[in-house]
């Protein structure tokens, strides 16, 4: 079975070959790094692109104006994650809805067969992967067929690996200039960020919280990578940065009642189990603010601390640092951090623009929110 599919994977690595654009293959074969350091040669435009990660489609569609027409699969559905999300993209790209999928779960062991019985020209796995595929009977049949593969990733440093993933992505993908404008678009956005804060010495102290309520109600943070790098670009402190040497931790409710923050910034999404924080297509500003008050109202304590008072907690949609979205995440955080100097900031615009949906507003979601004040 195994050889038949290997012979399969030959057999089609010449016919998409065949199938890419003449204007494309004149420049190829192409030899690119990747997020890993890896040097990988492809010796033809990718036609039939496999996804280890789903929300590496986020990166697809932000490139590409029909991505789906050169995605042949993907380890499990968006809609694990966000089925409100996934559905959109569906009424843009039907064939997403029947796209093949080796597994529904979140964490899958990939399938050697199934992955490449779909005939795959490319896979694109995330970094952090790596340590599974490395050696492993799937990275031994890809070699053997050869089908190459390449490592991306979004959410380890989101500012800095995003961009570096677009523009590895639109090497390989023939789509440099649309690469270009978007590194372009980022670049700008930042350095007017940055220019504005070198007048600001105000940094408030910012809990960061993870998905709450999905796996523990308080409080898995990031310490020195994820969202903790938008709040620090974002002009605050990251209240647990200096505690712990390591890249996560999980505080207690009492550690934080100890060290009171004056910002506290929660995750959320449209996750299938769980009591966690709604974000995201189809949900409204009432609801993140119901999400908001429930969580504060059922941790002892939270009621009394100053960010509750002062109606700074916050809510941001989780899937802003799992793709190519981490600018806008800043651009909102700048915004509820010194209003006053970023009030003119449009992160909907900014999110809108990457996504190519011109159409993307709030009238089809809130993916941010905050505590209302009780008066």
């Amino acid at each position: 079975m195994a050889r038949t599919l290997m012979t399969l994977g030959c057999l089609w690595l010449g016919i998409s070959g065949a199938m890419a654009h003449a204007d494309d293959a004149d420049d190829f074969p192409r030899q690119v790094t990747d997020l890993a350091g890896r040097d990988v040669t492809l010796m033809s435009p990718p036609q039939r692109i496999f996804l280890a990660q789903p929300r590496q489609l986020y990166a697809l569609l932000t490139l590409m104006q029909a991505p789906l027409e050169r995605v042949v699969g993907w380890a499990y559905p968006l809609a694990v994650f966000d089925p409100a999300m996934a559905q959109r993209l569906e009424t843009r790209w039907p064939s997403l809805a029947t796209l093949p999928a080796l597994s529904r779960a979140s964490t899958p062991g990939l399938d050697s067969e199934g992955l490449l019985a779909l005939r795959p020209d490319l896979v694109l796995f995330d970094l952090s992967q790596r340590s599974r595929i490395e050696g492993s009977p799937l990275a031994h049949l890809l070699s053997e067929v050869g089908t190459p593969y390449l490592y991306v990733k979004f959410n380890r440093h989101p500012l800095e690996d995003g961009p570096a993933s677009m523009q590895l992505l639109g090497a390989v993908l023939g789509e440099e200039a649309r690469a270009k404008a978007v590194d372009d678009m980022i670049e700008r956005h930042l350095a007017q960020i940055d220019q504005r804060l070198r007048n600001i010495t105000e940094r408030p102290r910012v809990l960061i919280n993870i998905a709450p309520g999905v796996k523990v109600d308080c409080c898995r943070t990031n310490l020195h990578n994820g969202v903790s790098d938008m709040v620090t670009r974002a002009g605050a402190r990251n209240l647990a940065a200096d505690l712990a040497p390591v890249s996560g931790a999980t505080l207690s409710k009492e550690w934080v009642l100890a060290h009171p923050p004056e910002v506290i910034l929660n995750t959320g999404g449209q996750w299938s189990k769980g009591d966690g924080i709604r974000a995201g297509i189809g949900v409204s500003q009432q609801d993140i603010e119901a999400d908001l008050q429930h969580l504060v109202a059922s941790l002892p304590g939270w009621p009394a601390l100053e960010a509750v008072q002062q109606g700074q907690v916050l809510a941001l949609w989780h899937g802003f640092h799992q793709g190519p979205f981490a600018i806008v995440a800043l651009e909102q955080i700048a915004r509820w951090l010194h209003p006053e100097a970023f009030a003119d900031l449009e992160p909907m615009a900014t999110f809108a623009y990457l996504m190519q949906d011109s159409e993307l507003s709030t009238q089809d979601g809130h993916f941010w929110a905050r505590l209302p004040l009780v008066h």
